[in-house]
C-alpha cells in the first residue's frame, strides 16, 4: 500500500513507532506524507510558523503545511481529491493553518497516537486508526542522517527495530552533505569498501569479507550503477544478509540497493553548479512537481560533469546523465514508468604494483601509457514501477526493468610482476563488452491474523535475464616502460579478435512471512527457490538452489531490539573476462545476531551486530593471467560491526560505521586477501541554529582502516591509513554553499586489491565549491 510513495520519497522520511496492534489491519491507509521542515525558515513563536500558502489543491496545501512546520501528517489518498485551500496566511500553529484549510471541506482534523496529525471525514467520529506503516518514508523529523523504518522486505513500511538483521541506509541528505564523488564512495559510511580490480573493470564491493559485483536499484538487477551519479538517487541501503526481498537471488553479502529519484507531487526545483580540481565543472539540474491540475506528477535529472586532467597526467573525465519519469496515482493506484541514459569517458585511475613486500611508490606524474588511454561507457534504461491496493489488507506490486549498456577501453597495461621484479614491460590492451538484461518482479504483499499472531506475508516472483558479448583484442602490441621514469607511449588502438558470449537466465520463488506475537516478539522466515541457466562460453550451467532464511526479534524496550537470524546464500559465478574457466555457483551461509536502538525523539539510531560467514565456491581474481578468475574453495568471514547515526545533539548530526573482522581461508595461490582487522567511516557536520549565521556549518569527515596482507607474486602488505574530509558550508531556503576538500591532508592511501599487479592509488587532496539555488 504505497499510493504516496513517489512524493514521500522525495520530500521526506518518517519516523514510525512500532505497530499498535490489531487496529492496524483495519485501516484502508492509501498515503501517507510526514515532511519535516526546512530549517531555515522565518523567525516565528515557538510552536508557530509564519505560513503564505497560495490557494491550491487542498493535498497540496496540506503538504506545505507539513514542511514548513515539521509536524507529520498523513490522509487516506483520495479523501481530498478534488478539493481546494487556501490562502493560508499568517503566524500559527500548524494545527491551526490545517484546520483553517480544512474550512468548509466536510473533513476534520484528527490526532493519532504518535502525535501525528490525520483527517477523516466529518461525520465519523475520530477513530485510533493505530500507526501508519504502509508507504515507502524514510528518516524523521529529528536528523537529517537518522532511518527509522524500512519497507524493503514487505512493502509495508515497518519500524527499524522490527527489522531481524543488520541494515543501514545512506539518506539524501547525508549523501548531499558529503558530496562522495561516486557511489562506490558514499558506501563506506555503511561498511562497503569498493574494489577496483582491474583498469577497465567495473568497481566490485565489499562487505563482511565478501564482494559483489552489482548493486540493484529500486529492488531490481542494475548494469549501470558505476555511471549513476550520487545526485540521481534518493537513498542507499545496505542489507547485511541474505534475508531480504532485494534483487531476488539472496547472496553471501546481501544486498545493495539504490531508490532512484522519483515523481513528486510537491513542486521541487534546484540547480546546481559545482568547480573543483583538475579545472572539474559540473552542473545539475533536478525538477519534480505536479503536471497541471492532474493526478500526474514528474522528476527529470540532468548532469554534466567535466574535469581538464586527471592524475598522473592523463587526459580528463567526461559525463552526461539523464533521467525522465512519470508518475501517476489514485486512490488505489500508482505507477510510476522512466528512462536513464548514461555517457562516460573515463581516463586511466591511477595505479601501482608490489615489490617486496609493498606497493611500489611510483612518482604518479606522467602516464605509464598515452595520455589519452581511457574506458569509455554508454547505457541506458527503461523501468517501470506499479503498486494495486486491492483491500484493506491486500496489494500487489510489480516492478521491471530493460537496459543496456557498452563498455570499451583503449588503454596501455603494464605487465605483470614476475620474481618480484619490477615490470618493464606494457601491453596496448584493449576488450569491448556488449550487455543486454531485462528483469520483472511480481509480490503480492498482505497482513492477516490468526489467533495471537499477526502476519505481513510476501509472495513473489522473479525473472532476470541477461546476454553478454565480449571481444578481446586480437593481438595486444608489447612496448617496453619503465616505470619509475615512464615515457610517452603512442595512442592505443583496439583491434577486436577472440570474441566470447554467456547468457544467464534466473527464475526465483519466494515466500516470506513475518509474524508478530504479541508485543515483544517477531519470528520471520522466507524460501527463495532459485531455477537457473547459465550458458558459458565452454559450459552450461543449470540446476535449482533452495536458499531459506530465518529472523528472530525481542523487543526489550519500545525502542530496543535484539535481533538474531540464519540465511544461506547462492550465487552464480559468471566472470566477464574468462572465457576458459568455469567457476561454480556460490554457496554460503550466515549466523548473525545483534541490537538495535532508537532514541524516544527519533533523531539518533545504533546498531551492533556479531556475524559469521562460510562460503565454498568464493570468486576471486587470478594473479597471472591479469584479469582472469578463480576460485577460493571455502572462506570464512567473522567479525564485529558497529554503527550510529542520526542528530547527536542540536545542531550535531553524524553518520558512524567501524568493524572489526577477520577472514579465513586458503585459495589455489597458497595465499588469501585479507580484510582490514580494524576499519571504520564517520562523517558529522555542525550547523549553527540562530543568530545572524543561522544555516552556516561545518562538515568533518574521517576514514581508516589498518593495514593487510594481500597477495600477488609474492605476499605483500597493504599499507593502512587515515584520510580527512571537510566542508564548510551555508544554507538558506533557497540557496546554499558548500566548499569540500577531500584528502585534507593530501596523504598517500591506496585502494583496495586483490592482486600485486594493480593496487590502486586514491586521489590526493582535491577542493570542490558547489552552489545550489532552489526555486
Amino acid at each position: 500500500m504505497r499510493s504516496f510513495n513517489a512524493f514521500a520519497r522525495a520530500a521526506a522520511q518518517a519516523c514510525l513507532p512500532p505497530r499498535t496492534g490489531r487496529t492496524v489491519q483495519r485501516v484502508r491507509l492509501l498515503g501517507l506524507a510526514a515532511l519535516f521542515a526546512v530549517q531555515y525558515a522565518h523567525a516565528a513563536p515557538p510552536g508557530t510558523w509564519d505560513f503564505s500558502i497560495e490557494r491550491a489543491p487542498l493535498e497540496r496545501v496540506l503538504m506545505e503545511i507539513a514542511r514548513i512546520s515539521g509536524q507529520p501528517m498523513s490522509f487516506p489518498s483520495g479523501l481530498a481529491k478534488d478539493l481546494s485551500a487556501g490562502p493560508i496566511r499568517g503566524t500559527m500553529s500548524a494545527q491551526q493553518a490545517a484546520q483553517q484549510a480544512l474550512k468548509d471541506s466536510g473533513l476534520q482534523l484528527t490526532t493519532l497516537p504518535d502525535n501525528t496529525l490525520t483527517i477523516v471525514p466529518a461525520p465519523d467520529a475520530p477513530r485510533d486508526i493505530g500507526t501508519l506503516p504502509p508507504a515507502e518514508v524514510r528518516a524523521s523529523v529529528g536528523s537529517d542522517f537518522a532511518v527509522f523504518t524500512t519497507g524493503f522486505a514487505t512493502h509495508i513500511e515497518t519500524p527499524i527495530t522490527s527489522v531481524p538483521h543488520a541494515v543501514s541506509t545512506l539518506t539524501r541528505n547525508l549523501l548531499a552533505s558529503q558530496n562522495a564523488p561516486s557511489i562506490a564512495d558514499a558506501l563506506a559510511l555503511a561498511g562497503v569498501s569498493s574494489m577496483s580490480l582491474d583498469p577497465t573493470a567495473t568497481p566490485r564491493y565489499a562487505t563482511r569479507g565478501f564482494m559483489t559485483g552489482q548493486i540493484t536499484v529500486d529492488g531490481q538487477p542494475d548494469k549501470m550503477a558505476s555511471l549513476r551519479p550520487v545526485e540521481a538517487v534518493e537513498d542507499v541501503s545496505v542489507i547485511k544478509g541474505a534475508h531480504a526481498d532485494i534483487g531476488g537471488t539472496p547472496t553471501a553479502v546481501g544486498a545493495i540497493n539504490a531508490n532512484l529519484r522519483a515523481p513528486a507531487v510537491m513542486p521541487q526545483r534546484t540547480v546546481t553548479v559545482e568547480i573543483g580540481s583538475h579545472a572539474e565543472r559540473k552542473a545539475v539540474v533536478d525538477l519534480a512537481g505536479p503536471i497541471g491540475s492532474t493526478d500526474l506528477s514528474y522528476r527529470t535529472v540532468a548532469l554534466q560533469d567535466t574535469t581538464a586532467n586527471s592524475d598522473s597526467g592523463y587526459a580528463g573525465r567526461r559525463k552526461s546523465y539523464g533521467l525522465a519519469a512519470l508518475g501517476w496515482r489514485d486512490a488505489a493506484t500508482e505507477v510510476a514508468v522512466g528512462l536513464e541514459s548514461a555517457t562516460s569517458r573515463q581516463p586511466m585511475p591511477p595505479a601501482t604494483f608490489a615489490l617486496n613486500g609493498a606497493p611500489v611508490r611510483l612518482a604518479l606524474q606522467s602516464p605509464l601509457g598515452n595520455a589519452d588511454d581511457n574506458v569509455q561507457s554508454r547505457a541506458s534504461r527503461g523501468y517501470y514501477k506499479v503498486s494495486r491496493t486491492l483491500s484493506d489488507d491486500w496489494s500487489l506490486h510489480s516492478r521491471g526493468t530493460y537496459e543496456t549498456l557498452t563498455q570499451q577501453s583503449v588503454l596501455w597495461h603494464l605487465a605483470p610482476v614476475i620474481n618480484n621484479t619490477a615490470p618493464s614491460l606494457t601491453f596496448n590492451l584493449g576488450d569491448r563488452s556488449d550487455n543486454t538484461a531485462w528483469a520483472i518482479s511480481n509480490e503480492l504483499a498482505g497482513k492477516f491474523a490468526h489467533g495471537p499472531f499477526e502476519h505481513a506475508l510476501t509472495l513473489g516472483w522473479d525473472e532476470f535475464h541477461e546476454r553478454q558479448d565480449m571481444a578481446f583484442a586480437a593481438t595486444p602490441m608489447l612496448m617496453p616502460q619503465n616505470p619509475f621514469a615512464p615515457v610517452l607511449l603512442p595512442p592505443a588502438t583496439f583491434v577486436p579478435g577472440l570474441q566470447a558470449s554467456q547468457s544467464v537466465r534466473q527464475s526465483v520463488f519466494r515466500v516470506r512471512d513475518q509474524i508478530a506475537i504479541g508485543d515483544r516478539w517477531e519470528l520471520s522466515g522466507a524460501l527463495y527457490v532459485n531455477d537457473y541457466v547459465a550458458k558459458l562460453p565452454r559450459t552450461q550451467l543449470q540446476g535449482t538452489a533452495w536458499t531459506p532464511s530465518m529472523g528472530l526479534l525481542y523487543k526489550l524496550t519500545p525502542h530496543t531490539a535484539w535481533f538474531a537470524d540464519y540465511s544461506r546464500g547462492f550465487r552464480l559465478n559468471t566472470g566477464y573476462f574468462d572465457p576458459c574457466e568455469t567457476l561454480l555457483p556460490e554457496r554460503s551461509r550466515q549466523l548473525e545476531t545483534g541490537l538495535r536502538w532508537a532514541d524516544a525523539n527519533r533523531g539518533l539510531t545504533m546498531q551492533a551486530a556479531l556475524y559469521r560467514i562460510d562460503a565454498h565456491n568464493v570468486r576471486l581474481v587470478d594473479v597471472a593471467p591479469a584479469g582472469y578468475d578463480t576460485q577460493i574453495a571455502k572462506q570464512s568471514s567473522e567479525g564485529l560491526e558497529v554503527s550510529m547515526q542520526g542528530s547527536v545533539t542540536s545542531g550535531l548530526d553524524a553518520s558512524l560505521w567501524v568493524a572489526l573482522s577477520r577472514v579465513s581461508g586458503v585459495s589455489s595461490t597458497g595465499f588469501l586477501p585479507q580484510a582490514p582487522f580494524l576499519s571504520g567511516s564517520l562523517w558529522a557536520t555542525y550547523t549553527m541554529q540562530a543568530g545572524q549565521w543561522k544555516g552556516a556549518g561545518a562538515g568533518i569527515g574521517i576514514t581508516g582502516q589498518r593495514g593487510a596482507p594481500c597477495y600477488g607474486d609474492t605476499p605483500f602488505r597493504m599499507p593502512g591509513f587515515v584520510r580527512v574530509d571537510t566542508s564548510l558550508f551555508w544554507h538558506q531556503k533557497s540557496w546554499s554553499v558548500d566548499l569540500f576538500a577531500r584528502n585534507l591532508f593530501n596523504i598517500r592511501a591506496y585502494g583496495n586489491a586483490q592482486s600485486g599487479n594493480f593496487i590502486p592509488v586514491q586521489p590526493g587532496r582535491t577542493l570542490t565549491l558547489r552552489v545550489t539555488r532552489s526555486f
